[in-house]
C-alpha cells in the first residue's frame, strides 16, 4: 500500500490505437451494451403511444391522449439525441482511434463547447462539461475514431465517447485554455469536484423528470380509472425515485472529505463483467498496510472505473481504507465508484 498526497503521474487506461475500436476490451462491449440499452428503451415511447391510442378509444379525453403523445415524443426524442451523441456507427467500430496530441496553444474553449487544434490546422469542436475540459487541459490529448468532418472524441482514462465536428476555424470568441493546477487531495481535485457536480446536475434532472411522471401518473389515475391503480402504484415508484436522486444529488454537490488517496494494488479474479445496462462488475484481491490481503467487489462500476482498474493493476482509495465500502477513483480523472472491502 502507498498514501499518494501528489501523484505526479497516475496510470489510467487509453485507447489503443492498434486495434478496431470494437475489439478494445470493455470499450467495445460497453458501446455494444449502450447500443442495446438505448435500442430497448426506445421502446417505452412506442408503449406510450399504443397507450394514448387506448386511452382515447376507451374515452379517456382527447388532453390526455395528447399527453400521451407528447411524453412519448420527449422520451424518443431524448433517446435518439443520446444514441447520435455517443453511439459510434457500426461501421466505425473496425477502424482504429487515432491519438491526437495538442500543442501549448492548440485548445480553446467558447462557454461548453471545446476547441483543438488537429495537425493539419484544422479544428475539432466538441461539447464538453467542465470536468472534462480540464482533463484535456490537464493531459493535452485526445483521441479520434471516424476520418469524415463528424468524428467521435475518446479521453485519457474514460470509456465514453462524444460526437464532434471538425471546422476550418476554432469556436467565434473561444479563449486559450490554461492547464489546470493539480492536486493529490480528493477533497481538493479539480477534475473530480467537477465531475461530483456533473453527476448532482445529471441526478436533479433524472428527479425533474421522475416527478413528471409522477404527475402523469395522476392524472391518468384520474381520468382512466380502469387503470387507476397500475397508474397509482407506479406514480408512488416515481416520487420515491425522485427523492432518493435528489438525495443523491445533495450528497454529491459536497467534496469528498479526503485529504488523500491511497494507491492499492488489484489482482483480478476474472474477466470484468458487463450488465445488460451498461454498468460493469469486477472483484479480485488486494492488500491492506498491514499485510492482511482481502478481496474487493465492485458490483455497479461506471465502466471507466472498471477499465481503469484492469488495465492499471491499481485501485485508488480516497483516504484510508478499511472494510467495508469506500469511494474509489483516478486521481484527476472524472471516474468515480464505490468498492467494497473485505
Amino acid at each position: 500500500m502507498q498514501i499518494v498526497p501528489f501523484p505526479e503521474r497516475v496510470r489510467a487506461f487509453e485507447l489503443d490505437p492498434a486495434m478496431p475500436s470494437g475489439a478494445l476490451p470493455i470499450f467495445g462491449e460497453y458501446l455494444d451494451r449502450l447500443g442495446r440499452n438505448t435500442t430497448n428503451r426506445r421502446l417505452v415511447g412506442g408503449f406510450f403511444v399504443v397507450f394514448g391510442i387506448a386511452q382515447f378509444f376507451a374515452g379517456a379525453g382527447v388532453a390526455l391522449a395528447i399527453g400521451t403523445f407528447a411524453l412519448a415524443g420527449s422520451i424518443e426524442a431524448w433517446w435518439l439525441h443520446r444514441a447520435y451523441v455517443r453511439v459510434p456507427e457500426t461501421r466505425l467500430k473496425r477502424e482504429a482511434f487515432r491519438q491526437v496530441d495538442i500543442t501549448a496553444d492548440g485548445l480553446v474553449a467558447a462557454g461548453r463547447t471545446v476547441g483543438v487544434r488537429l495537425p493539419d490546422g484544422r479544428w475539432l469542436r466538441v461539447r464538453l462539461d467542465e470536468a472534462h475540459r480540464l482533463l484535456v487541459a490537464g493531459h493535452r490529448r485526445v483521441w479520434l475514431l471516424g476520418r469524415g468532418p463528424k468524428v467521435f472524441v475518446g479521453f485519457s482514462g474514460v470509456v465514453r465517447v462524444r460526437r464532434a465536428r471538425i471546422h476550418d476555424a476554432p469556436p467565434p470568441g473561444a479563449v486559450r485554455v490554461p492547464e489546470p493546477a493539480g492536486s493529490g487531495s480528493p477533497r481538493l481535485d479539480p477534475v473530480l469536484t467537477a465531475h461530483r457536480r456533473q453527476i448532482a446536475r445529471d441526478l436533479r434532472v433524472t428527479a425533474a423528470f421522475l416527478l413528471v411522471l409522477a404527475g402523469f401518473a395522476g392524472w391518468v389515475g384520474l381520468d382512466f380509472p380502469a387503470v387507476g391503480w397500475v397508474a397509482w402504484t407506479f406514480g408512488a415508484g416515481a416520487l420515491l425515485g425522485a427523492l432518493t436522486a435528489l438525495l443523491r444529488s445533495i450528497a454529491h454537490d459536497r467534496p469528498l472529505a479526503a485529504d488523500h488517496w491511497t494507491e492499492l494494488r488489484a489482482v483480478l479474479d476474472g474477466p470484468v463483467r458487463m450488465s445488460r445496462h451498461g454498468s460493469a462488475r469486477l472483484s479480485g484481491l488486494t492488500m491492506l498496510a498491514d499485510g492482511t490481503v482481502v478481496g474487493f467487489r465492485l458490483p455497479k462500476a461506471d465502466p471507466s472505473m472498471a477499465a481503469n482498474i484492469a488495465a492499471t493493476g491499481r485501485l485508488w482509495i480516497a483516504g484510508v481504507p478499511k472494510p467495508g465500502g469506500a469511494k474509489t477513483g483516478v486521481p484527476g480523472y472524472p471516474v468515480l465508484g464505490t468498492v467494497w472491502l473485505g
